[in-house]
């Protein structure tokens, strides 16, 4: 690009920016005139997954940092390691979670039990079965299947089964048992959204906690990255997926929570978030423009008239003129989406309906390209 303008300027040819102090000249106009531009599109091309870093810091186990070069997120999510039982009503998982069954299972056990509710607990003859945690279980006398209990797995460690039995149908002692667990649905890990809100609305939600509940907890945050340092009190939550955040100054992000059960703070890893990279321009031959085809057109154009402007003092026309039909193709790129136009968007304003209207403008031919 700088051989080019430099040719277009009727200078000596180079083979490196470098030569002499007019290339230098034109290769500080391409990277100046390449900012300008990406600093007036929203270049797709500059979105790039990009993971956030973590504070580290115990005491305020729900921040986390914007890594540096990136200059906004799109959307963010974090990574759901708690697989508790769905069935339970215990699960942080979303309705739109993939499920997983796992499977029933049936034993016997000759340990002796009174029917009645409680905590009963069984050896079993297997210590191998896929019991979990809260999974329904069905207890049947193996003589009198009308001597029976049901409840919900409270344990299951090395064939030793302790059921929370919750209602049962007759009476006695017995030392014969059948016992079967029901299917149970379980929420496979994922990455799971997390809604970025404005700080206004994120801190209304957040101060609606009850600090006297033993699972909402709060940190001091102290913001000096602008002129007017100050202490803030945040609220947040340790028994749960983060769900919300907010982010301040463009580089902290706040979570309302975290699964303590699973972790001691919010994990880079676990993170996966859109952002837009901001761009960097290298002064040196080998370097490419992050730009498509036209955009690249646009950009050279663009510099050459400046070229000719800052280094000769005159126009460059033809440089201009291109100039101006690239920001026309792609203004009108950008402007051909599948939406409403602005027209169909208004009021009706008191306009005829379809019925009394054409088929000509019904089919929207008169504001058409062709």
């Amino acid at each position: 690009m700088t051989q080019s303008i430099l040719s277009s300027l009727n200078s000596d040819e180079v083979n490196s920016i470098s030569d002499t102090p007019e290339s230098l000249q034109v290769a500080e106009i391409v990277r100046q005139t390449y900012f300008n531009i990406i600093s007036r599109l929203d270049i797709t091309d500059h979105e790039q997954l990009v993971q956030l870093q973590p504070s580290l810091e115990e005491t305020q186990p729900v921040i986390m940092y914007v890594p540096d070069g990136v200059s906004n997120l799109i959307w963010l999510k974090y990574f759901n390691s708690n697989v508790l039982d769905v069935a339970s009503g215990t699960s942080v998982h979303g309705t739109n979670t993939n499920l997983v069954a796992t499977p029933s299972w049936s034993a016997t056990s000759v340990t002796s039990i009174t029917i009645g509710t409680g905590l009963k607990v069984f050896t079993l003859n297997s210590s191998l079965l896929p019991i979990v945690v809260n999974q329904a279980v069905t207890i049947k006398s193996t003589a009198t299947p009308v001597n029976a209990m049901t409840g919900t797995v409270s344990s299951y460690v090395g064939g030793v089964l302790t059921v929370n039995v919750t209602s049962f149908t007759g009476s006695g002692t017995f030392a014969a048992w059948t016992l079967t667990g029901g299917v149970v649905a379980t929420a496979v890990p994922g990455y799971q959204y997390v809604t970025i809100l404005p700080i206004a609305q994120f801190l209304d939600m957040t101060n609606s906690f009850n600090p006297s509940e033993s699972n909402v907890l709060s940190f001091t945050f102290e913001d000096n990255s602008n002129n007017y340092p100050g202490n803030f009190t945040f609220y947040y939550k340790n028994d749960k997926q983060p769900q919300y955040c907010t982010v301040l100054s463009n580089f902290y992000v706040i979570f309302d929570g975290y699964d303590n059960s699973q972790d001691s703070t919010l994990q880079t890893s676990k993170t996966m978030a859109m952002g837009k990279v901001i761009p960097t321009f290298t002064m040196v031959d080998s370097f490419t423009p992050n730009l498509s085809d036209e955009q690249f057109t646009l950009l050279l154009n663009e510099a050459k008239s400046l070229a000719y402007f800052e280094l000769k003092q005159s126009a460059h026309p033809k440089a201009e003129q291109e100039a101006k039909r690239g920001w026309g193709s792609i203004q009108k790129t950008k402007s051909v989406v599948n939406r409403p136009t602005y027209f169909d968007a208004l009021p009706n304003f008191g306009r005829r309906g379809y019925r009394n209207t054409s088929f000509f403008k019904m089919m929207g031919w008169d504001r058409s390209n062709g």
